[in-house]
């Protein structure tokens, strides 16, 4: 028996994909009501299979979810679902693409955020009762199921009453902002920056920003293939020619890194504490995962991959002749004019930097284990609502690569369609919008463009996923497109 798990939305650690960005997530699956044990019905159908599983997983009781994963074989946790479920709430059923004896399709809702997945489950010919293959994906949200757009008046109003719902409740602290041209059209701040201190968030706050910082290491990357000092068709090995398994460094192109089919996988795991401060440099991630056995051959499916943005770090480092974070500064920081915005040590004092707490047997603790020893070309910088606006609007004018170059880099450039090359992608025609998301503990980070009206959305939060990546997709959702 075997399970997948593939989202599109992630979720990290400094970059750690749980996705969803994966951002990258764990396992999902789907939902129905009022369903009797498993036990009573020896030969069920799919669609009895899933009101089983979901109606055992939105109700958030472990051990009656744990029985409905024994009972019909699959191999996954209900720890992590249990802990999937407090982050993300329940799910709601929006239609049945395909659903025979053997295999159905899903499109559930994430009620709280209005994400939709595509759930995908197979059963084992022999064995109805067996769960032979487990998928979700990130999909398109049908049209029919989209949110009405308001006016501004009304979306301003709407988003206030929900932030300062999450600030009351405890459950969200952050910043976001709205702009339009330029213009900006909505900011809102609440929350404490520092728990201990009382020190309050304000719109100047430094937060940790997760895999936002893969958006950077793309652009990077495009101003070499733009100035001619690379090409996304260049292997691995052409610029990193010490890599420690010289056959893998042939096999992957620069292209593959961008979009997440390299096969390279994760630099996060359960032992991730236990060499986070030892891997300082892009070059040290190198040594410690670089005989590694890919997840899969290159370009032939998707797999969000940090590690394969480490390559990328390290592959501008040797291209450029300087170290990423000194490229990053004066070739895109500098250029959109972002002064609160790095990758400084943990260590360092960085002021304005907010503390990054997560919730710990319900009560808020400052987070330490998920960080890395410094931000990466993968993940883990901090940056400010209004520096994040500015990087936006360079993008927009061409100030940071040209728009033939941006026009690929956030059009799909992977299997499944969420990914261009740095930027995850969705929509069509006006509503099209491309950006990141990042989550780990004690941080959650959302960026989108709507090229159409030139909006860019920013929400930056110092705990856990997802209350910020949902506040951003529920104001993008509505904003006026006409």
């Amino acid at each position: 028996m075997r399970v997948i798990a593939v989202p599109n939305d992630i979720r990290d650690q400094g970059g750690q994909c749980m996705k969803l960005s994966a951002i990258l997530l764990a396992a999902f699956l789907l939902i129905s009501g009022n369903a009797s044990s498993a036990e009573e019905r020896p030969d069920p159908t799919l669609q009895q299979i899933f009101d089983h599983w979901l109606s055992a997983y939105n109700s958030g009781e472990l051990q009656r979810l744990q029985s409905v994963i024994s009972t019909y074989k699959m191999e996954h946790s209900a720890q992590r679902d249990m802990e999937l479920r407090s982050s993300m709430g329940p799910w709601r059923l929006l239609e049945m693409r395909s659903n025979t004896p053997s295999m159905a399709e899903a499109i559930v809702n994430v009620e709280s955020s209005e994400r939709s997945l595509l759930v995908t489950v197979k059963v084992d010919a022999a064995d109805p009762a067996d769960v032979s293959f487990f998928q979700i994906e990130g999909v398109e949200t049908p049209t029919a199921y989209l949110p009405s757009r308001l006016s501004l008046r009304e979306l301003r109003a709407a988003a206030n009453e929900r932030l300062d719902a999450l600030v009351v409740s405890d459950v969200l602290s952050g910043a976001l902002l709205v702009s339009e041209r330029g213009r900006v059209v909505y900011q809102w701040w609440g929350g404490l920056a520092d728990r201990q201190a009382t020190l309050a968030i304000t719109p100047e706050t430094r937060f940790r920003i997760a895999s936002l910082n893969k958006m950077f290491t793309a652009v990077a990357v495009l101003q070499l293939v733009q100035d001619g000092k690379l090409s996304l068709n260049d292997s691995i090995r052409r610029h990193l020619p010490d890599y420690p398994d010289p056959a893998i460094a042939e096999s992957i192109m620069i292209r593959q890194l961008l979009n997440h089919t390299s096969g390279l996988g994760d630099i996060f795991g359960d032992d991730f504490s236990s060499y986070s401060q030892r891997l300082k440099t892009h070059s040290d991630y190198i040594g410690h995962f670089g005989k590694r056995a890919p997840d899969h051959a290159p370009g032939v499916q998707d797999g969000y991959s940090n590690y394969g943005y480490v390559v990328l770090g390290a592959i501008i480092e040797a291209v450029s002749g300087q170290s990423y974070y000194d490229y990053i500064q004066k070739h895109i920081y500098a250029p959109a004019g972002m002064t609160s915005t790095g990758s400084e040590p943990e260590s360092s004092l960085v002021v304005g930097r907010g503390v990054p707490y997560t919730k710990v047997d319900g009560q808020w603790k400052v987070e330490s284990a998920s960080l890395p020893w410094r931000g990466t070309a993968a993940g883990g910088g901090y940056s400010t609502i209004g520096d994040l606006q500015r990087f936006g609007d360079a993008l927009l004018r061409g100030d940071l690569v040209s728009p033939a170059l941006l026009d690929q880099a956030t059009s799909p450039q992977n299997h499944k369609q969420w990914y261009g090359y740095g930027f995850m992608v969705s929509g069509n025609g006006t509503a099209r919008q491309f950006g990141h998301e990042g989550g780990a503990s004690g941080a959650n980070a959302a960026f989108v463009v709507i090229p159409s009206r030139q909006y860019v959305v920013i929400g930056l939060s110092n705990n856990d996923p997802d209350a910020m990546e949902n506040a951003v997709n529920f104001l993008a959702r509505r904003l006026p497109l006409e």
